[in-house]
Order: C-alpha cells, then structure tokens, then sequence
C-alpha cells in the first residue's frame, strides 16, 4: 500500500479537481511570485481506510464550495500523515475561504514540513501579520529576503507588500526601516521601503527616502516616477513634473509616461510645453482622439485657432469625440466672429452631456444676432429628455428675458416654472434673482428661505439672501449672519468673500472688510468687487489707492452700472 500511495493520491486528486475545478479557481497553481524550491520527496504514507476517505471528503467539499470543511479536513491529514502537500493544499483553501486560524496552523505545518518553500513562509508571514504577531513573523519574512537575495528587488519588494497589511503602520515602518539597515545602499531595500511609505501616506519619510535612492542611483526610472507622485501629493509641482520629465529622458518611447507627463504639464499650466509633448505622441499615434482633442483645446489656449480647427475636424473624420469638437468647433467660430456658423456648430450637437448646453449656447448667439424672439422661439423648439433638461430650458428663457430688461416676463416665467416643478430650488433661485430686480424683496426673502429651508447646506441661497439683506436693507446684522452661515460652508468662494467683505463694510468695519475684498478681487477680475473694494479704501482715506483699483476695472468693464455709480458718488 506504501508504494502505491503517491500514484493512487495523485489520480485521486486528479479526478476530483477536474471533476470540479471551475469552483475553486488559483487554488492548485496560485502564482506567488516567490522563486520555486526544489520540491522534496514526498513521505511514504500508508493510504488507509480512513485517510482516503478524508481525501475524498475534503476534495469533494472544496467542489461543493465547503471551503472550511475541506481546508480543515486536509489539515487533519496532514497532521496525521506529515505529508507537506496536504498542508500546502490546507493552507491555500484556508487562505481562499478566509479561515485565518486554520490558515495560520496549517502554514506553520507545512512550514515545518517543507521548510525551505518560500510560499509556505510568505502564507505563514501574512497569517501572522494579520493575527499582530510580528515577532513571530520576523524568521519567515527573514527567509522571505534571504532566499530571494539573488534578486534583491523581489526581495525587499515582497518584505514591502506583505508589511502593507499590518494595521500598525508605524510598526511597519519601523520594521521595514531595519530590513532597510541590513542593505543601506541597495536601491531595491530603499525603493520598496519608499513604496511602503508613500502607500501608508507619511510621504515626507518616502520623499527622504527617495532622495537617498537617487544619490545611490540617479538613473533609477522607478524611483523618478515614484518621487514625482511623492513631491505632488506634497504640494511640490515643479519639483514633480521634473522627476517625470526626468523619467522621460530615460524612457523615451514610453508614451504612456509622456502622456502622464503631458497632463500634468497641463495641470501646472505649463501650456506651451505641454502642447510640445502632445505633438511628439502625435507623431508616434497619428490618430488617438485623446491626444488630437489635447492638442486643441492647447491650440486654442494659445490662441492659434487654425491649427486647433485641423485636429477637431480630424476627430470628426475619425467619428472620435465628436460632440466635444462640435462645441470646439463652434467656439473657435464665435471667436472668429462667424456667429452663424458658430450658432450651426452648436445646433449640430444632437445628444449627449453636452447637448443642452451647446443649445443655450446657441440660443445666446441668435438673441446677440436676431433678437429675443427669435432665441425663445428657438429654446421652444427644443426636444428635452427629462425633467432636469426642460427646467434647464425654463431658465434659460428667464435669463434671456432678464438681459432684455424685462423683469415682469422673467418672473411670469418663473412663476409658471414653479407650478410645474414645485420646490425646484433652481427656479426659487432665479425667481428670487429677478424679484430683486423688481425691487419685491419680500418675494425675493421667500424664496431664498424656501431654499434654505429645503436644503440648509445651500451656500448659494445664504449668501444671496445675506447680501441683498445687507446692501438694500437696514436688516444688516441679520444678512452677515447669513452670509457668515455661507461662508462656513465655502471659505474660497469668491462671491461669498464679496459678500463678507462687503457686509463688514456696512458695519464700519473697515479693516476686516478689505481682508476679505482684497482675497476676492486677487482670485477674480469683477467689476463689482472692485468698486466694493475701492469704496472701502476710498472710506479708509487711501484716495490714490481707491482710484487705482478703479482705473484697471474700467479698463475692461467701462460700462458697468455699480462701477460707475460708485466712482460718480465718491470721486465725482
């Protein structure tokens, strides 16, 4: 019976694995990654009764999908037959199914069975880690990086993943920094260790790390890439876009790295050279619509509106993007002063996210060309989808009614609107916007508090009511609350600042006011924060100053209304 034992186990397990082995997928050949020891003899073991009923058992159960019955029947064989390939097969249905205790028994016996398989170290390692027992760890991740040691990279690599999983981060790292010490110049010991940071998020110890790494190894690809996403999560953009730039110059025909490089190029607005890399992937992928649309919206960010016209009509050629090029394309001709054409352009766009949109673009365009009429009749036309598209069209009616200067329309628009879609803030908003307008503040304070009462997050709404309370009132300390209310909500909101510095202006605060209009007219260029700003420093006795500020708002808003009203009140 001994000498038939491997032959009648192998055929046993055989059959039943490909009787069902779609139901435990990876479980006999999982891919570790760890180099391979020799396999050792198995044992000579004699196939009783019982044994192979167990066998039969615990196969069958992992079949079934009774993963915890069969991981703890074959642990029960192993113990009782010391064969190291039924702790193997325990361990890996243990693991799959979950079962960390008996996971972790059956590693550590086929550990001891089988004491040189670096699998069997690394299950036993995670079981441990997992369990918070690191002392205990330590032998195995100690063979982990010595059996690997021919390949010091996998190495340290694997010590890195398997620490990823201790809840303790810090006693990760602390461990991670003494298998580091045994290796203090390797590139691969400094790599990993700097991976096991930046996962954990102590960035600043992996960007130390990392700048160890480059003075061992200043040509390390990896260790570049790492470092540029290490310094931009710290805030450090030049300091990122130059070790992926440096990347490059290792990996020129990496064009996944150039593209990634080109973003965010993008993203720092570094728009020229950006634009030059695009061109070189351009060259290489004649035809990918992302780089073609990169290269013209960069083409039209710096104004050359030929070359951008070329790569938009490409997309359209290649059926790629094309509702975004017909909006592009649309725009380059209202910049171009081809209103009719830009107008077609926009009526093109027949569906998708943008198609509302183009259509108020277009709806814009024939009020500025032909009139009002024209532009409702046009809005009127309009096919909808849903409801958030028709209240879309209902507002874009009202503004358009509201340039026009007539109010009492707008409002009859926005009434009709409402008993429609009851409750819709949109429509509370542009409703109460116009009833300013018709100096029915009382309408105008229902509405924005029917918003607030509905949705008490709503900045937008506060700040609205705040500062008409505050500017066409003497309910002022009523209005800074609400404005203060918004601006907890939206500290960088630049209205919301307005708004702030504006209503402190009103309680003579004048200090506190230009703090926060000075913050607003850095992040916008608006003529009405200008004169908020210039009255307060006018107020303040810094006449010269007020002036300025005025001056360069009436460079590009001469005609505005506030602007002007300011300046002839103040400094006739």
């Amino acid at each position: 019976m001994r000498s038939n034992y491997r032959l009648l186990l192998a055929a046993t397990v055989t059959l039943l694995l490909a009787a069902g082995c779609g139901s435990t997928p990876q479980l006999s050949s999982p891919e570790t990654g760890i180099k391979a020891a020799p396999e050792p003899t198995p044992p000579a073991v004699e196939l009783t009764p019982k044994l192979l009923y167990q066998l039969l058992v615990a196969e069958f159960a992992a079949q079934e999908g009774a993963l915890r019955l069969s991981a703890n029947t074959y642990l029960e064989s192993a113990i009782a037959t010391r064969d190291y390939r039924l702790a193997r097969r325990a361990t890996r249905l243990a693991i799959y199914a979950r079962e960390h205790n008996t996971a972790l028994k059956a590693a550590t016996l086929w550990v001891e069975l089988e004491p040189e398989n670096g699998e069997a170290h690394k299950s036993a390692a995670t079981m441990l880690i997992a369990a918070g027992r690191m002392d205990e760890a330590r032998p195995h991740l100690n063979h982990l990086l010595k059996s690997q040691r021919q390949d010091s990279n996998h190495g340290f690599t694997l010590i890195a993943s398997l620490l990823a999983t201790d809840p303790d981060k810090g006693r990760a790292l602390r461990i991670m920094e003494e298998f580091t010490a045994s290796a203090p110049n390797s590139p691969h010991a400094l790599y990993a260790h700097a991976q096991l940071a930046q996962q954990f998020g102590d960035n600043s110890r992996a960007s130390t790390l990392l700048q160890q790494l480059l003075k061992v190894e200043p040509r390390h690809e990896q260790g570049l890439l790492l470092q540029a996403r290490v310094l931009h999560s710290l805030g450090d953009r030049e300091g990122s876009l130059s070790s992926m730039g440096q990347a490059l110059k290792l990996s020129p025909d990496n064009q996944q790295l150039r593209l990634s490089y080109a973003r965010m190029l993008i993203d720092s607005r570094h728009l020229p050279e950006a634009r030059k890399q695009f061109r070189t992937l351009l060259k290489v992928t004649p035809n990918d619509a992302d780089v073609l649309y990169a290269l013209g919206l960069l083409a039209m960010e710096a104004g050359d509106l030929d070359e951008a016209e070329i790569h938009f009509q490409r997309l359209l050629e290649l059926h790629q993007r094309e509702e975004e090029s017909r909006f592009a394309l649309a725009q380059i001709a209202e910049q171009r002063q081809q209103f009719d054409e830009a107008i077609d352009w926009f009526s093109s766009i027949a569906q998708g996210e943008r198609y509302i949109e183009a259509h108020l673009q277009a709806a814009r365009l024939i009020h500025q060309q032909q009139g009002l009429e024209p532009a409702r009749a046009y809005l009127r036309e309009l096919e909808t989808q849903n409801d958030a598209e028709r209240v879309e069209l209902i507002l874009a009616e009202g503004e358009l009614l509201n340039l026009a200067g007539k109010h009492k329309e707008a409002m009859r628009q926005h009434d009709a609107g409402l008993k429609r879609f009851k409750d819709n803030a949109e429509l509370l908003y542009a409703r109460g916007i116009t009833a300013e307008k018709l100096n029915l503040l009382d309408v105008m304070e229902r509405d924005f508090k029917r918003i607030i009462k509905l949705n008490p997050q709503d900045a937008h709404a506060l700040n609205a009511l705040g500062y008409t309370l505050v500017d066409r009132t003497d309910r002022i300390k009523e209005g800074f609350g609400y404005i203060e209310r918004a601006y907890k909500l939206k500290p960088d909101d630049v209205a919301i600042l307005d708004s702030m510095g504006w209503a402190l202006y009103r309680l003579q605060r004048y200090d506190e006011s230009l703090g926060y209009l000075q913050r607003a007219a850095s992040m916008m260029r608006d003529a009405e924060i200008a004169a908020h700003l210039g009255e307060v420093l006018w107020v303040s006795g810094r006449h010269s100053e007020a002036r300025l500020v005025w001056e360069k708002a009436l460079e590009f808003a001469p005609e505005h209304k506030i602007l002007q009203q300011t300046i002839k009140r103040l400094a006739p």
